[in-house]
């Protein structure tokens, strides 16, 4: 790529500037050959491991979870970015030596252009998606709201597909300042042990992609917009956001390791200790998420601002020579999740292990591989709190049996934690299933209630704060 009147990086003339680029060619040159056989590792993995990874989020028990909403998203994302890289590699690298068929044709030639549109709109759209991950999370700390509109699934689907067509729709340009044209100074020749299925002296045509003479007049003017568009709006401002919104969240993680140390000097109770981790957790996952976009992402917004800038420095002497490690970052970025979540989530594993192995072996394996609660479970009624009533849903099943004809008249609609942390005010309840409390505004003392003439009990169920 060669524009007229661009700025130069480097000083061709420096002794230093020579040995770095001669440096960055060589590198390129020894790892050009495993190259293709790396990314097929990584794509075929994260692909595999990505569709777990939307088999597991998409579960009853994990999809009421807004967080859960937007990481289903961004897997879908990364399966179509490393599915379109896999057919690339496969064939414009790995094939290409022994294949007895063209590479470079017309229809490979426009698939090129689709990876190419594709795969910037994918991973643009994780990367925004991640940050409206990281917004949702922060919501949710913030909002001390059970039934905030920020922890819906459906506001997260909502925002998911505001992203995916703001997204595709800035890509537009991108396809448009590339065009498919016949390469006149070269033809393709069959390979010696492909002459057989030719007639003699069979040449096929060659096709590249170029810049069109709209998009490089000017000095590449249309050309630059378009870069400095997808520098800025794709790379630069995510990863701004996904620093501020991690500085935020760290400092909320020390606030809440701060409380933690609080109830640790009182002596509090085994179920308080467990019940304060579950939002450090969730919220130290979701950091490691974004510092790993950050690390990926931040050099590539860096190059993208270059690239508008000394656009003929940075395609021939950085992206040429780079372009492969750069690919690999995105796609190690791609295939990452579905291991971390592994690793730090407990109830993401046993949700994964439910969905991989036969319903035979759950029993052997979980406790409970169905439902986190025991069905016999009941509601207690409790004396009043604050002039309301109480009704907690316990754990103790054989408390609850007793109590089971007393109870069961306060009992018009079952309210259940269902293992979503963003559900319940930024995660607050423990992986299984926890009693929550649900006042009963009957306005009456715990000693009488409310008849609604039919000889039943009439109460509005509805949900605190905890």
């Amino acid at each position: 790529m060669f524009c007229s009147n661009d700025p130069p990086l480097f000083d061709l003339t420096k002794n230093s500037t020579k040995e770095f680029l001669h440096f960055l060619e060589t590198f390129q040159k020894k790892y050009a050959p495993v190259h293709g056989l790396i990314c097929v590792a990584i794509c075929a993995f994260g692909v595999i491991t990505n569709l777990f990874h939307v088999l597991v989020l998409t579960r009853p028990k994990m999809r009421c979870s807004a967080v859960n909403c937007v990481l289903t998203a961004v897997a879908i994302c990364d399966m179509g970015t490393m599915a379109s890289y896999l057919v690339y590699i496969v064939h414009f690298v790995l094939q290409q030596p022994t294949t007895c068929s063209p590479t470079y044709t017309h229809l490979w030639m426009l698939f090129l252009i689709f990876h190419v549109v594709i795969s910037i709109a994918l991973h643009t759209t994780s990367l925004w998606l991640v940050v409206a991950m990281a917004f949702i999370r922060r919501m949710t700390i913030r909002v001390a709201q059970l039934n905030s509109e920020w922890l819906k699934p459906y506001f997260a689907w909502r925002l998911c597909f505001l992203i995916y067509v703001s997204v595709f729709i800035l890509c537009i340009p991108t396809m448009l300042v590339h065009d498919i044209v016949e390469y006149h100074h070269q033809s393709w020749t069959p390979p010696p042990h492909c002459v057989k299925y030719y007639p003699v002296n069979y040449t096929a045509s060659i096709y590249t992609i170029h810049i069109p003479a709209s998009a490089a007049n000017n000095g590449c003017r249309f050309f630059k917009l378009n870069l400095w568009m997808t520098g800025v709006l794709f790379k630069v401002i995510p990863c701004v956001l996904l620093v501020f919104l991690s500085f935020e969240l760290m400092l909320k993680l020390h606030e809440a390791h701060k409380k933690h140390s609080i109830l640790l000097t009182r002596k509090a109770s085994d179920s308080s200790r467990r019940h304060s981790h579950s939002p450090e957790r969730t919220t130290a996952m979701l950091l490691i998420i974004l510092f790993i976009f950050l690390i990926t992402e931040m050099p590539q917004g860096i190059l993208a601002i270059l690239n508008a800038i000394y656009t003929t420095h940075i395609h021939v002497y950085i992206y040429f020579n780079l372009g492969d490690i750069l690919d690999l970052l995105s796609l190690l970025n791609s295939s990452v999740n579905f291991v971390l979540y592994c690793f730090m989530s407990s109830r993401y594993r046993k949700t994964f292990w439910t969905v991989v192995l036969p319903k035979k072996l759950h029993r052997y394996l979980f406790a409970d591989p169905d439902v986190d609660f025991p069905v016999a479970a009941m509601f207690r009624y409790n004396a009043k709190a604050n002039g309301q009533k109480i009704v907690i849903l316990s754990k103790n099943s054989n408390e609850d049996t007793r109590r089971r004809k007393s109870s069961a008249r306060f009992a018009p609609k079952l309210i259940v934690n269902d293992n979503c942390n963003d559900m319940v005010n930024g995660g607050r309840l423990d992986d299984n299933r926890t009693p929550f409390l649900a006042t009963m505004r009957s306005g009456v003392d715990s000693s009488s209630d409310n008849d609604n003439g039919n000889g039943k009990a009439e109460h509005d169920l509805s949900p605190i704060a905890m």
